[in-house]
């Protein structure tokens, strides 16, 4: 967080704008307790956007770095609607682009 957002008391939102980096699976999300029901729906919202992204670029041959080195690296597209099933939310099934 920067030191404008400190002043401001704006929060950092990492959890929510780049949950992937925070969490192991999208269902740690669902479990975290500082988070509201609302920041929960956003960070899932976001994750599964970031996943429809890495599977579309991965369709048309722009693998991620580490695409491919673990042949149980699955993408995480059905964690992430198993986790927004859990809070009453469904899919947005929109394209990633």
């Amino acid at each position: 967080m920067g030191l404008f957002s400190w002043i401001v008391g704006e929060k950092d939102n990492t959890k929510i704008d780049n949950p992937a980096m925070v969490f192991g699976k999208p269902s740690d999300v669902v479990n975290d307790r500082k988070l509201s029901t609302d920041e929960i729906r956003k960070a899932l919202d976001t994750w599964e956007q970031d996943t429809r992204q890495m599977m579309t670029a991965s369709n048309e041959g722009m693998a991620g770095p580490d695409e491919g080195l673990d042949p149980e690296d699955h993408h995480q597209l059905g964690q992430v609607v198993r986790a927004k099933e859990k809070i009453g939310e469904k899919p947005n099934h929109k394209p990633a682009h």
